[in-house]
């Protein structure tokens, strides 16, 4: 008795149960960074921006209430320095 094996095999194992599925092959290929670094030289790789006052907010608030305050002293002092 000679078979032939279609796309879709059939599966049952009694009148009440039916299930039907494709046979497909494994899939060989999961990953590939073949273009990737191409296309992330073509714009340049490039530092992140520097910024020279970083942002302040979410800081603790009592540490930039004294930080204020000890800038406004050394500026003082610098100052006081300066004149004499």
């Amino acid at each position: 008795s000679s078979r032939v094996v279609s796309d879709s095999a059939r599966v049952s194992s009694g009148p009440w149960l039916s299930l039907s599925f494709e046979v497909q092959m494994a899939k060989s290929k999961n990953h590939t960074s073949h273009h990737a670094t191409r296309k992330h030289h073509r714009n340049g790789i490039k530092k992140p921006r520097w910024h020279k006052h970083t942002s302040t907010r979410g800081m603790d608030a009592k540490f930039l209430r004294n930080q204020r305050f000890a800038l406004k002293g050394t500026l003082a002092a610098r100052k006081e320095e300066a004149t004499a």
